[in-house]
């Protein structure tokens, strides 16, 4: 595939149309997808201060990169991401202040989140961005999901064994999660590699590519999803968000991490068969993340919870 990942001449272009200069410039991240979802959409550089980061050509179908850098822009200046200095979505470059470990920063681990002082700041920079301007955008997971599947018939790709099942499960808690919710600006993504660690507990929200207005219920399921496997031990999270505990809405957001699941695990097993970048840990990952829908769905707690959020099971 011509042209599928960011070349040196790409890089330097965004880096001139942000004003960068390339001397003493070195490289971000190197793409990870297991254990770590990192660095997968894009390529980056550090220089002066500055974190660069150019989308892979690849990559970019079904990214709606206006909203990803309106939404940055916006958690910059709420003061829960980094600073935005320079974005261009047509080249699908952003430029932000870089949040270095040489100033203290480190990217956070699910170890991390298990922590309550670090789990409380990471809740109320999330509730501070739900806070920010609507998007132009709404984000549908379950029309992406749908997408997905009739991407791999396109290309001929094989799809899970149970892939009917699957969809017809995360399908019946699809009316009770398209009604009810006040949609709010939403990252969609839970990853702990997405979250930066500071001086003083300070938490910076990082990675906007799948942002777009949702219930912010997703955002919270997500996240508590990544923070630990065990539902009693999330329950701190969501008060922290909610500033208490209620049966609906926690349920609410754990079927939104199951939906989440989905979407992440056909994404993935997607790109193994379609990414040039075949050293990365498509499948892997892409298998993870159906492990755990398939026991999310199996749980007999499921229907309850469909219940609970307000639905018929």
């Amino acid at each position: 595939m011509t042209g599928a990942l960011v070349t040196d001449e790409m890089m330097a272009a965004a880096c001139a149309a942000a004003g960068l200069a390339r001397d003493g410039m070195r490289p971000g991240p190197a793409p990870l997808a297991s254990p770590s979802y990192l660095a997968l959409e894009s390529a980056s550089v550090l220089t002066g201060g500055v974190f660069l980061k150019v989308m892979h050509p690849e990559m970019r179908e079904g990214f709606d990169l206006d909203a990803a850098m309106a939404l940055a822009r916006q958690a910059g200046e709420a003061g829960v991401g980094p600073r935005v200095l320079w974005s261009d979505a047509a080249q699908g470059a952003i430029a932000m202040e870089a949040l270095t470990e040489a100033d203290g920063w480190h990217r956070a681990m699910q170890k991390d989140l298990q922590e309550p002082p670090v789990l409380a700041a990471a809740m109320a920079a999330l509730k501070a961005l739900h806070a920010t301007p609507a998007l132009a955008t709404r984000f549908d997971p379950f029309a992406q999901i749908d997408a997905q599947i009739a991407e791999f018939g396109r290309i001929g790709a094989p799809l899970p064994d149970d892939i009917d099942w699957l969809r017809r499960l995360i399908g019946a808690a699809e009316p009770v999660l398209r009604t009810g919710a006040t949609l709010a600006p939403c990252r969609n993504d839970g990853s702990a590699s997405n979250l930066m660690l500071g001086p003083g507990g300070a938490v910076r929200l990082v990675d906007y590519d799948r942002a777009g207005m949702n219930d912010p219920l997703y955002d919270l399921g997500v996240l508590l999803a990544e923070a630990t496997d065990f539902e009693r031990d999330m329950r701190a999270g969501f008060a922290a968000y909610a500033g208490g505990v209620d049966d609906a809405g926690f349920a609410r957001a754990r079927l939104w991490s199951f939906v989440d699941d989905m979407l992440h695990a056909l994404w993935a097993r997607l790109k193994a068969r379609t990414s040039v970048r075949g050293g990365v840990e498509w499948l892997k990952y892409g298998e993870w993340r159906l492990m755990r829908l398939r026991m999310a769905l199996n749980h007999p707690q499921f229907e309850q919870k469909i219940r609970l959020a307000g639905g018929a099971a």
